[in-house]
C-alpha cells in the first residue's frame, strides 16, 4: 500500500489497497492517520459489492444509517445511492453532511458506480484553512455561535418517515474543535442551518453565504475528477464538499455513499 500526496493543496491518493481483503492493523493505523493528516483520501481501483464496500469502510469507523430511506440499498441499508435521478438534485452548495443529526457523521465516503462521459467532479474544501480565511470581524462574530439545523423543507427526496426520524433541529457550533486533531474548523451546512443564535431567520442564509465566500478559495480546495473504481473519503469535521452540476444530465451519475458515525460537535 502506497499513500502519496495529490497535486492539490491537501489530500492523498492510496494505491495498492484492495478493500475486498482484510486490512492489516498496521495499514489500518496508517490509513486513519492519513485521513487526519490529509482531510481527503482517494482509494484507487476498487471493485466492491455493497456488502464489501461497507465492510471495507469499517477500517475508518462504524457506518450509520442515512436519511433518504428510499435511496438505501435493500441488500445493505448502510449504503445509499447518490444519483441525478428520482428527483435528487446534485448538491452544488458547499456543505458538510447530515448536520440535522445531533451526532453528525465523522466522515463521508463516496464510491463511483456510474459516471457521465465528462464532468460531475466533486470538490472539497479544507475548513481549518477556511476558518483562518475569515476577516477578523467575521471570525470574532461567530465565536460561540450555534446553528440550528433541519432537513430542507423544499427537498422532494425526503419522506415523511425521514423527517420524523431525523429532523429534530440539531444545534451545532459554528467553530468546531476536531475531536482528534484538536484544531478548529468552520462548521455549518448552508441550507440545513435554519437559524443562528440571535439572528433573524431571513438574515441567516446571506450571513452564511458571505462566510463561504470568504472562507473557500482556490488555495484551500481540491477538485476530484472521478475515475471508475475510486472510493473517496473526506473528514466531515473539518471539510466541506460540493458537486459541479454542469454535466450532461441525460447521462447517469451514480455514487454509493456511506457515512461513518461521529460525535456531538464541540
Amino acid at each position: 500500500m502506497q499513500i502519496n500526496p495529490l497535486k492539490a493543496p491537501f489530500g492523498s491518493e492510496v494505491t495498492g489497497l484492495d478493500l475486498n481483503q482484510a486490512v492489516s492493523p498496521e495499514n489500518a493505523e496508517r490509513l486513519n492517520q492519513a485521513l487526519l493528516d490529509n482531510i481527503v483520501l482517494v482509494l484507487r481501483d476498487q471493485d466492491l459489492t455493497a456488502e464489501g464496500y461497507c465492510k471495507g469502510m469499517a477500517v475508518f469507523g462504524e457506518p450509520m444509517l442515512q436519511h433518504r430511506l428510499a435511496f438505501r440499498l435493500p441488500e445493505c441499508p448502510e449504503v445509499s445511492r447518490v444519483i441525478n435521478r428520482e428527483k435528487m438534485r446534485p448538491a452544488a452548495n458547499w456543505h458538510t453532511d447530515h448536520t440535522n443529526h445531533d451526532e453528525p457523521p465523522k466522515a463521508t465516503v463516496l464510491y463511483a458506480r456510474k459516471l457521465p462521459s465528462k464532468g460531475g467532479d466533486t470538490s472539497f474544501a479544507d475548513m481549518y484553512a477556511g476558518l483562518k480565511n475569515l476577516s477578523p470581524d467575521s471570525r470574532s462574530q461567530i465565536d460561540g455561535l450555534f446553528t440550528v439545523n433541519h432537513m430542507e423543507s423544499s427537498n422532494p427526496t425526503y419522506s415523511d418517515a425521514d423527517r420524523e426520524a431525523f429532523d429534530g433541529g440539531a444545534r451545532h457550533p459554528m467553530v468546531r474543535t476536531h475531536p482528534e486533531s484538536g484544531k478548529k474548523a468552520l462548521y455549518f451546512h448552508v441550507t440545513k442551518a435554519t437559524g443562528v443564535d440571535g439572528m433573524e431567520a431571513d438574515a441567516v442564509r446571506p450571513f452564511l453565504q458571505d462566510l463561504l465566500a470568504q472562507s473557500i478559495r482556490r488555495e484551500n480546495t481540491l477538485r476530484h475528477k472521478w475515475r471508475m473504481g475510486d472510493v473517496v473519503i473526506c473528514d466531515n469535521r473539518c471539510a466541506m464538499h460540493s458537486v459541479d452540476p454542469n454535466f450532461d444530465q441525460t447521462e447517469e451519475r451514480l455514487l454509493w455513499r456511506i457515512i461513518l458515525k461521529g460525535d456531538r460537535p464541540v
